[in-house]
């Protein structure tokens, strides 16, 4: 087991670029728990994209070999291939980790990550005749694929979720901003016409301020980075948010998890007070993220 300094340098040199961002937070929260651990941890990263997140972690620290190696899941081939490149000691799976075969055939480990994972299973039960996510239907997919997730880690295993969350209250409660800039109204309205998961409503008065449901404000301020770049032909067909806090802790709960730590993250606050102010008295900014460390039942 590599020891804190070394950890300390690794951190340093490699990847201090990502602290205060969500996967330097999800990165840091790992390793700790690898670095506490008396034997190496299997890890098990579903959703995991180029590795940046396991491929750390792994080049880090280790991780059995064999049979009981470390396994990203992916369906994106061209990010697969970013990450057998760049972490060759990982095995990767092209497939969808809501497959229960494909989960069940690869047996069990010490950690699973999910990050920003489960809200693409929600995202993916959009219904093209609503013309938004059937939320009932996504909110099931989410239960059953986490339910499935869960079944991967060992008694005694850890989850690091890490996803967006609903603001606390209806979500039909009606906030009211101003734009502080020309650019801000613009993008505001992309935004509006263009994403996909829901339809976003809005009403202007004369004096140029805008009246909108929480639930799209949420949606709306989560997606603010990336408005008017690549990334946002991607971004605008997801949505962050699919359960309140106490959904999220219910499903931990009933899938045998005990919470270790639950704590909110907004990395963009600073990028939102530029673009917008907020009107309604008593409201402020939704968290962004939510991470979540817990423990399966031993």
């Amino acid at each position: 087991m590599l020891s804190n300094p070394f950890w300390d340098f690794y951190w340093e040199t490699r990847l201090q670029y990502l602290q205060g961002q969500g996967k330097g937070e999800v990165i840091l929260q790992a390793s700790r728990l690898i670095r506490q651990s008396s034997h190496p941890m299997r890890i098990l990263e579903a959703g995991c994209g180029e590795a940046q997140i396991i491929g750390s972690l792994v080049d880090a620290h280790g991780s059995p070999s064999g049979e009981q190696t470390s396994i990203g899941i992916d369906r994106d081939l061209n990010a697969l291939a970013v990450a057998r490149k760049n972490f060759p000691s990982i095995r990767f799976l092209a497939g969808d980790f809501t497959d229960k075969a494909l989960l069940e055939s690869q047996g069990q480990f010490d950690l699973l990550l999910l990050v920003n994972a489960l809200h693409h299973v929600f995202s993916d039960a959009y219904d093209p005749s609503l013309g938004e996510i059937n939320v009932p239907i996504g909110k099931a997919n989410v239960h059953t694929s986490f339910a499935d997730l869960a079944q991967t880690i060992k008694p005694g295993g850890y989850l690091i979720l890490f996803d967006g969350l609903e603001a606390a209250g209806a979500l039909d409660s009606p906030i009211q901003i101003r734009f502080q800039n020309p650019d801000a109204w613009m993008k505001f309205q992309t935004f509006a016409r263009e994403y996909k998961p829901f339809r976003i409503q809005y009403q202007q008065d004369v004096a140029g301020k805008i009246t909108l449901s929480s639930r799209d404000f949420t949606s709306y301020v989560t997606k603010i980075i990336f408005l008017g770049k690549p990334l946002w032909e991607r971004e605008r067909q997801e949505s962050y948010q699919y359960f309140h806090e106490d959904e999220m802790r219910r499903m931990l709960v009933e899938n045998d998890f005990i919470i270790q730590e639950y704590r909110l993250l907004s990395v963009d606050y600073d990028h939102w007070l530029q673009d917008v102010d907020i009107l309604t008295p008593g409201v402020e900014f939704p968290p962004e993220h939510v991470i979540i460390t817990a423990q399966k039942k031993g």
